[in-house]
């Protein structure tokens, strides 16, 4: 049997339907194989990175191993953005990297390339893969795969990478002679039944708690004993962003998100709270704010997480965690609602968050989309809740359009928001949503800013060769809407590299999805925003859609610089709805002092 073929039944016997790449010199053998496989279909983006990032966002939907193939050299480079969307997110994937053949490596030679397109890949990506490899004796095939396999789903899940040199690609081997590998026995590094056992008067002793839920119990989805578990302990719940599809919207006890980019509802509640219970979240700064002491001060802090270290480093930081379990959430969350009994009557602090629910103004400025040919983001947000289906995926970029979405999209259950949450690259929606697509039952929708769709605009054309079902929607803001506040801040408006007239360069968007051979709406008035989202989703294939959004709408609510979360927060007492909160609208330099920069 050709050991390219090994490799792709190899992936077909555990379930994966697509692989992404673009074919090299150094690859040829695995793509031939991979289209000769019944079970298994090539994308072919039409670069690495897209590659790297429609196997992550194949993986997101799908919960199996998302794979891309690329060849050699600045093949395999390309893939590296990619890869840390993976590693950073704990989504499970593998890139096969061609490599040329074995008696053309370098070896120890004190050359810096022997071979052509010759890179010593696994070096590059030994920080941002769980395993990094290269074969060396086609004998080992199957052990390295069976290792990448187990390794990218095991503790917490991440990217693995397999170098394959041009040579054992096409080599002959005998499968059922090849070694297998045998896991580790595991050794328990605690005990979970004690620990939880030990949580539970903890629970019950709380008169405000409230529980944070992250995206890493979405790797893998709990499904629905975390839904049990939220209604047994009773608790108000917090979301990071990366847990926003984790309970629905109008779910009794969420809250919502909270931190730096958070309504002052989540804010206020964590830190008033006086139990916080996170669940998968590592407390990025993004949510607790710059000042780590000040965070949920007066609350006993309990993490539960797969890593340890994400715990063990508020140790030298500030932020007091008072307990810490190492645990896998799937393994975590049964048990935990195994042991507990039903919820004790917290009444009064449930019904404190649902005054401040009322009572708190509204963080967004008024409509920024009155001018003639712009929507308001959040308006715009807020009619796109009403008209994406309940079981939608929906994929989102970074930056503007990202906050906009975060903050405002009401979830309904079923449906999920994936985004690339802690590495943030721009132009990650749009191929991963093309991941998914590729397999989806329903829709996708991909929701991306123009500075976004630039880095990855030839991923249009994927998406009108294969039909797919995905509504893209372009935030058209005419710029990098978030770098034009962060320069505001910082730089007095002196915009640079931000806009058209500061450097950057956008093509006609519309015009380009037309030559593509898509269908375009273009969405310019607030008053058209329900019927022409209502014809969007009417259509079963791709679709792009051309949001014009202001190009002075601003991100709300943002954390005032160099404000501690609690700052503002002197108490829970009524009097401080009255007072200065805790996040205000943000506020442009006047022109007197930006230059006369125009936003």
């Amino acid at each position: 049997m050709k050991l390219s073929d090994y490799v792709i039944d190899f992936l077909a016997r555990r379930g994966v339907t697509h692989v992404f790449g673009i074919s090299g010199g150094a690859a040829v053998h695995l793509f031939d194989s991979a289209a000769k496989h019944p079970d298994v279909t090539p994308i072919f983006p039409q670069h690495e990175q897209a590659a790297a990032i429609a196997a992550d966002g194949y993986a997101r939907a799908t919960g199996k191993l998302g794979v891309a193939i690329t060849t050699s050299g600045p093949g395999a480079t390309n893939l590296l953005t990619g890869v840390c969307c993976a590693y950073y997110d704990s989504v499970p994937t593998l890139m096969i990297t061609g490599q040329v053949a074995t008696h053309r490596l370098k070896g120890q030679n004190d050359v810096r390339q022997l071979g052509f397109q010759e890179t010593d890949v696994p070096s590059i990506f030994a920080t941002v893969t769980k395993y990094a490899v290269q074969i060396s004796d086609p004998a080992t095939i199957r052990y390295h795969l069976e290792k990448a396999y187990y390794l990218a789903f095991e503790g917490r899940p991440g990217a693995v990478l397999i170098d394959l040199p041009d040579d054992l690609q096409r080599a002959e081997i005998d499968p059922d002679a090849l070694a297998s590998f045998v896991p580790e026995a595991q050794i328990a590094t605690s005990d979970l039944d004690a620990e939880i056992a030990t949580l539970l008067p903890v629970i019950a002793q709380a008169k405000r708690p409230v529980v944070v839920l992250g995206g890493g119990l979405s790797t893998p989805r709990i499904g629905a004993a975390l839904d049990q578990l939220v209604d047994r302990l009773g608790m108000p719940v917090l979301t990071t962003w990366a847990a926003t599809d984790l309970i629905a919207h109008d779910h009794p006890l969420r809250v919502g998100p909270f931190g730096v980019y958070g309504p002052r509802l989540g804010n206020f509640a964590i830190q008033n709270a006086d139990l916080v219970l996170c669940l998968g979240s590592r407390l990025s700064q993004n949510v607790t704010g710059g000042i780590l002491p000040s965070f949920a001060r007066e609350a006993t802090i309990v993490m539960v997480d797969a890593s340890r270290g994400e715990m063990d480093k508020f140790d030298s930081r500030g932020i007091r965690i008072a307990t810490r379990i190492e645990a896998r959430l799937d393994a975590f969350v049964p048990k935990l609602l195994g042991a507990l009994e039903a919820a004790p009557p917290r009444a009064d602090w449930l019904a404190k968050i649902a005054h401040w629910r009322g009572a708190l103004p509204d963080d967004r400025p008024g409509p920024a989309g009155a001018n003639a040919g712009h929507v308001d983001a959040y308006d715009f947000v807020d009619k796109l809740s009403d008209a994406a289906p309940s079981d939608e995926l929906i994929y989102v970029d970074t930056g503007g359009n990202l906050t906009w979405t975060c903050n405002g999209f009401r979830i309904k259950r079923g449906q999920r928001l994936i985004s690339d949450w802690n590495n943030t690259a721009m132009g990650y929606a749009l191929p991963a949503a093309i991941g998914a697509a590729v397999q989806a039952k329903g829709g996708v929708t991909c929701i991306i800013g123009d500075g976004g769709l630039m880095l990855t605009l030839g991923e249009l054309a994927l998406l009108a060769r294969h039909r797919l079902p995905l509504r893209l929607f372009l935030f058209n803001n005419h710029g990098h809407g978030i770098q034009k506040q962060t320069l505001e801040t910082w730089l007095d408006a002196n915009y640079v590299g931000v806009d058209a007239p500061s450097g950057l360069s956008f093509v006609d968007f519309a015009k380009v999805a037309e030559a593509m051979d898509l269908p375009v709406v273009t969405i310019s008035r607030s008053g058209d925003i329900a019927a022409q989202l209502a014809d969007v989703y009417a259509r079963k294939g791709p679709v792009f859609c051309n949001v014009e959004i202001n190009p002075a709408q601003k991100l709300y609510p943002v954390l005032k610089f160099g404000a501690p979360l609690e700052s503002q927060l002197p108490s829970i007492d009524d009097e401080l709805i009255a007072r200065e909160m805790i996040v205000a609208p943000y506020k442009a330099a006047p022109p007197s002092q930006s230059g006369g920069a125009g936003v």
